[in-house]
């Protein structure tokens, strides 16, 4: 009689293409959600670390992880953005605001909301060298209604707490 053979034995295999990209991507998560630097990856101990989980498996560089997959990993992130956006058949809701960062550099940030409450992150500028007159803001509320209606997105609203800006641009 044969006797069946441990899963663990199918550990180690080479990696498919798509088992490849997988791994990628589970491995920049992990790195963010850990707040990890990219040379994290080239650190001895996390090489044995991953060896000893699967002998032969080869890291990514941090160069590849910080350009080439995180790159890919921003583009799903806004092309999926842009789809939950365009598919609210209600529209979303344009949540504008303005901050200075540790650095005194003026920002001004955009999230779209959904009629479903789910926020989506559409960007942050830096706006420093900008006087923030009201022309300013007409100019960027201008942009982000065409780069959104070029994206088939639906603006039912505009909402933001820099009242005497937006009341002048309004």
């Amino acid at each position: 009689m044969k006797r069946q053979q441990s899963i663990t034995n199918y550990f180690a295999r080479p990696f498919s293409t798509n088992d490849k990209a997988k791994f990628e991507q589970l491995l920049l998560h992990m790195i963010i959600s850990n707040n990890l630097s990219f040379t994290f990856l080239e650190n001895q101990e996390t090489k044995s670390l991953f060896e000893f989980l699967s002998p032969g498996l080869s890291l990514p560089t941090r160069r590849i992880i910080s350009e080439r997959v995180l790159i890919d990993a921003a583009k799903n992130s806004y092309d999926n953005m842009i789809n939950i956006a365009k598919k609210d058949s209600y529209g979303v809701t344009v949540a504008c605001d303005g901050w200075s960062n540790v650095k005194s550099e003026k920002i001004w940030g955009v999230v779209l909301l959904t009629s479903q409450g789910q926020p989506l992150i559409w960007g942050a500028y830096d706006v420093s060298s900008e006087t923030s007159k009201t022309e300013d803001i007409i100019r960027h509320i201008e942009l982000l209604m065409v780069e959104t209606r070029n994206a088939g997105i639906n603006i039912n609203a505009f909402v933001s707490d820099s009242a005497g800006e937006y009341v002048a641009a309004r």
